[in-house]
């Protein structure tokens, strides 16, 4: 070996030593970027969390405050909870994007899900949209009394999938929202006043002048009776044995059955008293049952010796 050689090789063998020193500089360096990038990221993280949930709080509560005064019955509950639910979603979506995490492949597998779940539940989800259609026209709330089809009853809950009715025998009815947006709706206590429909029949002969007369005093008489708008009179047409007269007095919609409970014993008595006759339906049957019996057509007698009995009796006679 010459001079030389070991004149290059000592270099190289100082720097090994320097290189084993510096490594454990570069990992401190490294790990104290490593903790501050992921205290960032920490701090990123909480500050999405607390102030996307101290947001999503005070969507809730103007939203709350403003479908109160729009929306009926279950209508504020639902909005509110609509907000939260799009708010949570938010703060998640956007809590995984600064914590690095690939929501693609969770994305992917959701829409699957989604579509798998659509078709299973395609009757729930024609409810649910149906239930936000019934919540925004506001065709009537819980406490009024409404009929659906032959259904007729007080409405106890406006659910995301279905109509509550007590009927007035105390029966709890529940009919899907899909059908509740298919059927004709009759609400009854919409409005604060209504008519109450009394038919009466009179006899023919009858003055229907004096017989408006006495109804129209009834009504009068009556406290529960409103005198404006004025009750109806309606002469209704002629019937097969009667009169047919229409009267509509109008009430508060608290009142019907109490004013057609007053109004019709007091009809019958004071028409009554009137000698007015109520008319209805009879059948007069003329003539005595003997006579009827008599003129009606003698039946003809069955003859003898046809068919087996005669067949019998023929055997008879020729035995004897």
């Amino acid at each position: 070996m010459n001079g030389s050689d070991l004149v290059a090789t000592a270099p190289a063998a100082d720097a090994a030593p320097a290189a084993d020193a510096a490594l454990p500089d570069l990992l401190e360096i490294a790990r104290s970027f490593i903790s501050t990038q992921a205290l960032v990221t920490a701090l990123k993280a909480l500050a999405i969390v607390v102030i996307g949930l101290a947001l999503v709080r005070l969507a809730a509560m103007v939203t709350g405050r403003l479908a109160r005064g729009r929306l009926q019955g279950r209508g504020p509950d639902l909005a509110v909870r609509a907000v939260r639910y799009a708010g949570f979603t938010l703060v998640a979506v956007n809590l995984f994007e600064v914590l690095g995490i690939d929501l693609s492949a969770l994305l992917g597998a959701a829409g699957i899900a989604g579509v798998a779940i659509g078709f299973a539940a395609q009757t729930s989800m024609s409810n649910l949209i149906s239930g936000i259609f019934l919540l925004s026209e506001k065709a009537f709330a819980p406490g009024d009394v409404i009929q659906v089809d032959a259904s007729l009853g007080v409405v106890e809950a406006v659910d995301l999938l279905s109509v509550k009715l007590r009927t007035f025998d105390n029966r709890l009815v529940r009919i899907p929202n899909e059908t509740m947006v298919k059927s004709n709706i009759v609400n009854a206590t919409r409005f604060p006043v209504r008519r109450v429909d009394i038919p009466v029949s009179v006899a023919y002969g009858t003055d229907l002048g004096r017989a408006r007369e006495i109804l129209l005093e009834l009504a009068a008489a009556s406290p529960l009776v409103l005198a404006e708008p004025e009750p109806l009179f309606v002469a209704d047409g002629f019937g097969p044995s009667a009169i047919n007269l229409l009267f509509g007095p109008w009430v508060r919609k608290e009142d019907v059955l109490a004013v057609k409970n007053e109004l019709m014993p007091a009809i019958a008595r004071r028409f009554s008293e009137e000698g007015i006759a109520i008319a209805y339906q009879t059948l007069t049957l003329n003539g005595t049952l003997e006579a009827r019996i008599a003129a009606a057509p003698a039946k003809p007698a069955a003859k003898r010796g046809t068919g087996r009995g005669g067949e019998r009796d023929a055997r008879r006679a020729g035995s004897s």
